[in-house]
């Protein structure tokens, strides 16, 4: 699978992150997704499962051929604590440096993966992101999901719509200034009402999007 760089958006948070949007050339495969979780009875688990089965069921809804693959989950990979250094550098020396030799190099214990996505759930409260991963081939993304903090994190419902905002942006949509939608930025999922699909609504635009990204079936 090939990617292809989109444009630049900020995400902001604790920290201000700058993030390449890149999408998936229209005749990919199925991406391959690997999860990468320290235990099997982590809260977000679940939730990354039904946020990429939401992206399945909008991308056939749109009328587009792209699907995401089935994710492989591993627990306690030995590549954990290299890939949580390297999540901690990018969110740490990401923001206001360009790209290119500034950004931090990504380990072998990413480059050496064959995943097109790789979702790491975090042990650490920073700031989740998606991030294509500079200078590998092919390319690919690290989609960071930050530790839950606190009692209203562990919600599914907020944590299916971090995985599901940063899997738009895989997809190659960007942050949209419409409050209570999947890919507003920034977004308070508590505060807003999910649509049938148990999810925040997308805007046209970003149906308009995924249209021209990947044409029609």
């Amino acid at each position: 699978m090939r990617l292809r760089p989109l444009g630049i958006m900020k995400v902001t948070a604790l920290v201000v992150l700058l993030v390449l949007v890149v999408a998936v050339e229209t005749d990919a495969a199925e991406p391959a997704i690997l999860i990468l979780t320290p235990t099997l009875a982590d809260d977000r688990v679940e939730p990354s499962q039904e946020a990429i089965a939401f992206w399945n069921d909008r991308l056939a809804e749109v009328g587009v051929r792209l699907r995401l693959a089935d994710a492989e989950i591993v627990v306690e990979s030995p590549a954990l604590r290299t890939l949580e250094t390297y999540a901690r550098q990018v969110a740490t020396r990401a923001a206001g440096l360009p790209a290119g030799s500034y950004e931090p190099a990504p380990p072998a214990a990413l480059t050496e993966l064959s995943e097109d996505v790789v979702i790491l759930l975090s042990r650490q409260d920073i700031m989740s992101f998606t991030w294509p991963v500079p200078r590998v081939s092919p390319p690919r993304h690290l989609v960071v999901i930050r530790a839950v903090r606190g009692p209203y994190r562990r919600d599914p419902m907020v944590s299916r719509h971090v995985v599901a905002h940063e899997l738009g942006h895989v997809l190659g949509l960007e942050h949209n200034a419409e409050s209570h939608t999947l890919m507003c930025g920034p977004c308070q999922p508590l505060t807003a009402e999910p649509d049938e699909t148990g999810f925040l609504p997308l805007t046209e635009s970003d149906r308009t999007r995924l249209l021209e990204l990947y044409g029609e079936s």
